[in-house]
Parts: structure tokens; C-alpha cells; sequence
């Protein structure tokens, strides 16, 4: 039998009777491994997306982030957000060059809040051993693991190590991994799925395409969000700036693709122009509104509420 999945744009949720005065009145901050943050969404760690300054604007702002890997000098990244008096999070991959960057933090004395193991199928040995690597050189940093996308992935990585689990495969607006081997999973019945089988937070990464699938992802067992096309765009987003026929537009391009790679080869992922849109600072102001509005509407005044609205499926 071939199972029906959901997707974001599948499902809506159901309004309760809202208690507050206000919706400025709800709190969309979360606490998530050492730190709290104001908001349960974060920018994907693709290198069209974030940089050293966008990083440290979402730092200061009280946001999470998370650095790329791509061509990063981990120590003098972290050794400069810590110096600052900001959290450091950065992301490893699978092989020998992360061993040696690691090392080298260990070397300098350095060791960042969070450590995010970024792979395009974390279930897999490379990547178990990798967190069970940095658990034992680590012991004190907030460990994610990703990407997957079924429960036994899932509970695979956090008995690994993993403090916190990101899944989503081929969700995102400039993979093409579906396309190209014919893996991927909707990320309503991903989530779902994923969430219910862990105690550790869960990470919805991809599929965001309104605002309100934030709150979606929540209500189907996320603690946090990572959207990449969403931050896409920006003077603080990362990307080369083109124009054509005098309208500016900044580039995205998946981290499986030639553009990140430097060559044709086991390519996953595409390259768009994404319309240019000023100053992030409104679209940060925009989501939070927007994510209050939904825990109105969801009838309490923390993200707490969203885990108890009705979800229903929709006709398209």
C-alpha cells in the first residue's frame, strides 16, 4: 500500500477562543539548549544565506543562527562571537577537514555553544561517527544532528548524542534531491513523525513558504524552524547582488549545488535570483507579529498553545 503524506501548504489549523488583550501579549521566545531565544525560527546555514555578519546581526538580536561550513576558519569565527560576548554556533560536516578544524578549536581553547552536524542524509555511519566525535571532545555544547526524515533516523541520533535533531529531505526551494534520486518526504507528515519518536527538540528544516507555515511546523511537534529562502534576499542575507533589466535581485543557491560546490559533480541542489528586499530588520519585526497572531489564534500566549490546536487537511 502506498501511504498518502501531508505537506505545509495541505493542513491549516483550527482558531480557539483567544484569551489575551493583545496579541503583542503572546511570547514567541524559547529556550533552546544554554540559551533562550526570541523567536523559534532561524536562517538555513547555506552559503547564500548567512555570513560572519549576518550571523552576528541575528546574535545580537537574540536570534539563533547557525554558521555554514563552507570555506569557514572555525577558529577565528568563534573565537571573534565569543570575544564579542555572543554565543558561537557553527556547522560540521562528515570527513577528515572537520577532524582537523575541530582539533584546532580544541588546540586554541575554544569551544563553541552549538555544534551542528550538517549532512544531507545524517543517518548514516560518517555521521554517527562524527557526533559521537564531537560528544566526546565537546561534552558541553548543545549538539544537533541532521538531516532525516523518519522516526527510526530520528531515535537513531539522539541515541547517538544529539541534544536537538533537524529533519527535512528535499523540502527546501533550491533542492532538487527529489528530482534527482527520487527521495523526499512531505514535512507536515516528517515532522510529525519525527517529533513524536524523540524527547529531544526537533528542527523543521524546509517547505517554509508563508509565514504561517511557522506555525504549522510548530503545531506539528517542532521546537524550532529553519527557513532558507524566507531569509533570501536581504542586505543582510548572503548572496551576490545582480541586476537585470534594472531590478536587483540577490542569488540562492543550495548547498549541494556547483555554485556552493565549485563543480558539476553529485549535484542536488539549483541556483535562483531571489527579488531584492532592502533591510532584514522588517522582515524580523514581520515574523514575530506574525507568529503572536498565531498563538492568539491558537488561544494562549506562549508557543505552548500551538502544540494543542486541531490540524485539518485541505482540498487543493
Amino acid at each position: 500500500m502506498i501511504q498518502s503524506e501531508l505537506n505545509y501548504g495541505d493542513v491549516y489549523l483550527v482558531p480557539k477562543k483567544t484569551i489575551v488583550d493583545s496579541r503583542k501579549q503572546c511570547d514567541t521566545s524559547i529556550q533552546f539548549g544554554p540559551r533562550r531565544f526570541v523567536m523559534p525560527l532561524y536562517a538555513s546555514n547555506m552559503k547564500s544565506v548567512v555570513d560572519a555578519e549576518s550571523c552576528e546581526l541575528f546574535a545580537r538580536r537574540g536570534w539563533f543562527y547557525t554558521m555554514h561550513r563552507f570555506n569557514v576558519d572555525v577558529v577565528a569565527f568563534v573565537a571573534s562571537m565569543q570575544q564579542q560576548g555572543l554565543f558561537a554556533s557553527i556547522s560540521a560536516g562528515v570527513n577528515d577537514d572537520t577532524v582537523q578544524q575541530l582539533a584546532a578549536l580544541k588546540a586554541a581553547g575554544l569551544s563553541p555553544e552549538y555544534i551542528t552536524v550538517d549532512v544531507a542524509n545524517a543517518w548514516c555511519v560518517k555521521a554517527e561517527r562524527m557526533i559521537r566525535h564531537i560528544r566526546r571532545e565537546f561534552p558541553d555544547c548543545f549538539l544537533i544532528g541532521g538531516n532525516i526524515a523518519t522516526a527510526a533516523a530520528a531515535r537513531d541520533l539522539q541515541d547517538w548524542g544529539c541534544d536537538a535533531i533537524k529533519a527535512g529531505i528535499a523540502g527546501g526551494r533550491v533542492c532538487i534531491t527529489k528530482n534527482k534520486t527520487g527521495f523526499h518526504r512531505p514535512m507536515v507528515s516528517t515532522v510529525r513523525d519525527c517529533a513524536a519518536a524523540i524527547t529531544v527538540p526537533l528542527i523543521a528544516d524546509g517547505g517554509i513558504v508563508e509565514h504561517g507555515d511557522v506555525a504549522k511546523a510548530l503545531a506539528c511537534g517542532a521546537s524550532m524552524v529553519m527557513a532558507g529562502s524566507l531569509f533570501a534576499g536581504y542586505d543582510e542575507s548572503a548572496g551576490e547582488i545582480v541586476e537585470i533589466g534594472g531590478k536587483h535581485y540577490k542569488e540562492y543557491f543550495g548547498s549541494a549545488s556547483q555554485f556552493n560546490k565549485g563543480e558539476y559533480k553529485n549535484v542536488e541542489g539549483k541556483k535562483i535570483l531571489v527579488e531584492y528586499k532592502g533591510s532584514i530588520a522588517r522582515l524580523l519585526h514581520e515574523l514575530q507579529e506574525d507568529l503572536q497572531s498565531s498563538i492568539s489564534y491558537a488561544g494562549g500566549d506562549t508557543l505552548a498553545a500551538l502544540r494543542e490546536v486541531e490540524m485539518i487537511t485541505v482540498s487543493r
